[in-house]
């Protein structure tokens, strides 16, 4: 099964870098956004497998990260989650994986913070 991947983080720099990773491991990025609202949209329109999703972003239309991964674990609840975020707290970490976020990666983003991600994506997708 090919994995179809949504990359949304403001900041076009960290998108490009987490796109490297993710093509690197052979998923298929369907679509990319700088803000929640524009995610969801691609969300409804591409269906992916897997979203990667910076916490720290501006909102939009009164939509935040937060509510956008709310929002796609009660629609898609097999829709896996990396969470990617500048905030280093285990007490969020926590949250958001008891959530359901497959994983939570610390920024900067780089190929030792992809390594645990690696892993539960080879788990989560073993054909990866």
């Amino acid at each position: 099964m090919k994995v179809q991947a949504l990359i949304v983080d403001d900041s076009p720099v960290v998108r490009q870098i987490i796109r490297f990773h993710l093509t690197s491991y052979h998923c298929q990025i369907v679509g990319e956004a700088g803000h929640a609202r524009g995610a969801l949209d691609l969300f409804y329109k591409h269906k992916p497998n897997l979203i990667t999703l910076d916490l720290m972003m501006p909102s939009v239309d009164k939509m935040s990260a937060e509510e956008l991964f709310e929002t796609v674990k009660r629609e898609s609840p097999t829709t896996e989650i990396v969470v990617i975020s500048a905030v280093p707290f285990d007490r969020i970490r926590s949250k958001f994986q008891v959530r359901g976020a497959l994983d939570y990666i610390v920024k900067p983003v780089n190929q030792f913070s992809f390594q645990s991600a690696r892993h539960r994506l080879a788990r989560a997708f073993p054909g990866l």
